[in-house]
């Protein structure tokens, strides 16, 4: 990647940082933090040689995918910091409707990860470096987009852009989301959680339908009610009401397709 070029394309107070190999993007903005370097900064890698996902597991990292991390200073209690995780989905949301040209085919699925056709195009990871007053000092948003290819042995069905007749370089992929991210960010930070918890229904899959929960210690099948003030996944059961907090979710019809 040219790093002037794409620097050039980054929103006001926001810079960035290209590689062409790393460990992983949001291990090298927590090396950032710890070397106190300034917030707001991307971080982006041609190819990763170690990228994970959620709860641990590996993240395929093939070039010509968007392999990047914001790194934001952190002023919020962790519960709250935690709601980056809606607002990194919707800026994503939104750079894959820019990319396709439409929003027709695309939803949220809780807690982070954006459909497109009812597969899986990207991948959020949210992370903290330092400690201060019980809240971490920052906050690493990581994001991976399937530009050109996807996994085809993941946990969820995956596809990628290219599949969907979109050529998009990692270079234009990081300037639209980029630009999504600002925005959002500055929402969150303006109005609070409102208006990302209410943008973020309007998009969901399964909300009032029977979904599947798993957990590491079990799987729930109950109806998805509604997401809490606080993010937490509102599941109705047969034994009453639960809030998930973390889990994988999947779609009964789906499953047997």
């Amino acid at each position: 990647m040219d790093q002037k070029q794409i620097n050039s394309q980054m929103p006001e107070a926001y810079r960035l940082r290209a590689f062409d190999v790393l460990d992983s993007t949001n291990k090298e903005a927590i090396r950032a933090a710890e070397k106190g370097e300034a917030a707001n900064l991307w971080i982006t890698a041609e190819s990763q040689s170690s990228g994970k996902g959620r709860r641990g597991r590996e993240w395929i990292s093939s070039e010509g995918n968007l392999f990047c991390s914001l790194l934001l200073e952190n002023k919020k209690d962790a519960l709250t910091a935690s709601q980056l995780s809606f607002v990194a989905a919707l800026a994503v949301y939104d750079t894959a409707a820019e990319i396709l040209g439409s929003a027709e085919d695309i939803q949220c699925k809780w807690p982070n990860d954006i459909l497109v056709k009812n597969q899986k195009i990207s991948g959020i990871l949210l992370e903290s470096s330092g400690f201060g007053n019980n809240a971490p000092e920052y906050i690493i948003i990581g994001i991976g987009l399937n530009l050109s290819s996807y996994p085809k042995e993941a946990l969820y069905p995956a596809v990628d852009f290219k599949s969907l007749g979109k050529d998009t370089t990692p270079k234009e992929a990081i300037g639209i989301l980029a630009k999504y991210m600002a925005e959002y960010i500055r929402l969150w930070h303006k109005e609070g959680f409102h208006p990302i918890r209410k943008k973020w229904l309007k998009q969901v899959k399964g909300q009032g339908s029977e979904i599947i929960v798993k957990l590491p210690s079990e799987e729930i099948i109950g109806c998805f009610v509604d997401l809490d003030l606080t993010g937490a996944l509102m599941l109705q059961t047969d034994t009453g009401l639960r809030l998930i907090t973390a889990g994988d979710v999947f779609f009964p019809k789906l499953a047997t397709d």
